[in-house]
């Protein structure tokens, strides 16, 4: 789905960024003779994240062909638009190519956008060709990156099957839990059948009895436009049954340098095999080190199934932006 197809027209140029990643300042203008794919993505985006393994590889494929990848870096939360944070976010991710930082969104609203991520494909005269919003059509992107290749009098090498099989594991799987937003900008609301006032604290009992796709909090929180943020040092958490594979949560903190939250698959720690990338484990059980506002790698599994994930903090500064899954 696009909010606005540029399809047959020139190109506009960067405006309004905030400096450039791994290269010099570059410009639509200055790029013309070559072909030119824009990933537009933020970096606490899981559809972002998924597809980065496909850009990078595309990256490594066409080096040495007239071809330009650019991420055009345009934030969702406030936090993403710290030009730092989005540094620290491309090393943690080996982003090799060139990352524009677009954090008032000023390149990504003249190119139309409205979803993370998605993709413009500019030919080497500077006409955009193709367009495509969300995860997915790898095999179609890079036809069409080799069919303008070829309109460059330098067609690409044969590069083999270059990366529908690689990438199944990437692929979403229907009736997953679709992302779910905390913030009262867009969140759905929460299970407990309780009103929470904006910006005021208040008191939330679990009911025991859990939907699935609805999430559900315990304790003192304080619901803010983007995040709900847990507002004592008393025991809290919120708890969500979910569908998929993989879960993940972006959390974040404002002054403290380190939360933990404690983690529980099922009314369990989470077993090693199931863990996602950012899961410790003490003595106590499993646990997150929330020490910056990013995305979190909690769940790991090998095929689709429900379960219920439990976050528990004694943080008073504790951030929960939203959940995804995949």
């Amino acid at each position: 789905m696009l909010a606005e197809s540029l399809t047959g027209k020139s190109a506009p140029e960067f405006s309004g960024l905030r400096g450039w990643l791994n290269t010099p300042p570059l410009t639509i203008a200055g790029l013309k003779g070559k072909v030119v794919l824009l990933d537009f993505w933020t970096y606490s985006c899981v559809n972002c994240v998924r597809s980065l393994p496909h850009m990078k590889m595309l990256h490594k494929e066409y080096a040495g062909d007239p071809f330009v990848l650019i991420g055009v870096h345009t934030p969702e939360f406030e936090f993403e638009k710290l030009p730092e944070n989005v540094s620290s976010a491309v090393k943690r991710f080996g982003i090799g190519y060139p990352v524009a930082i677009d954090s008032e969104n000023i390149t990504w609203k003249l190119y139309g956008n409205q979803y993370w991520p998605r993709q413009t494909l500019i030919d080497s005269k500077g006409t955009i060709r193709w367009e495509h919003a969300g995860e997915g059509d790898y095999e179609k992107m890079e036809d069409r990156i080799r069919d303008l290749l070829k309109e460059t009098g330098r067609p690409a090498a044969d590069k083999g099957d270059a990366g529908s099989n690689k990438l199944e594991k990437f692929r979403f799987m229907p009736n997953t839990t679709p992302e779910i937003y905390t913030g009262t900008l867009r969140s759905q609301g929460f299970g407990n059948g309780q009103v929470c006032v904006p910006g005021s604290c208040t008191r939330y009992i679990d009911p025991g009895e859990h939907s699935r796709d609805t999430p559900y909090l315990s304790g003192d929180w304080t619901q803010f436009p983007e995040y709900i943020m847990h507002a004592t040092t008393e025991p809290g958490y919120i708890l969500l049954k979910y569908g998929a594979r993989n879960a993940s949560a972006v959390l974040g903190l404002s002054d403290v340098k380190r939360v933990r939250v404690d983690v529980e698959l099922d009314g369990k720690p989470i077993e090693k095999g199931r863990a996602g990338a950012d899961v410790q484990w003490d003595s106590t059980g499993s646990f997150l080190a929330v020490t910056e506002n990013r995305l979190y790698d909690i769940v790991r599994g090998k095929a689709f199934e429900t379960h219920e994930l439990k976050l528990i903090t004694k943080a008073d500064d504790l951030r929960l932006y939203t959940y995804t899954f995949g």
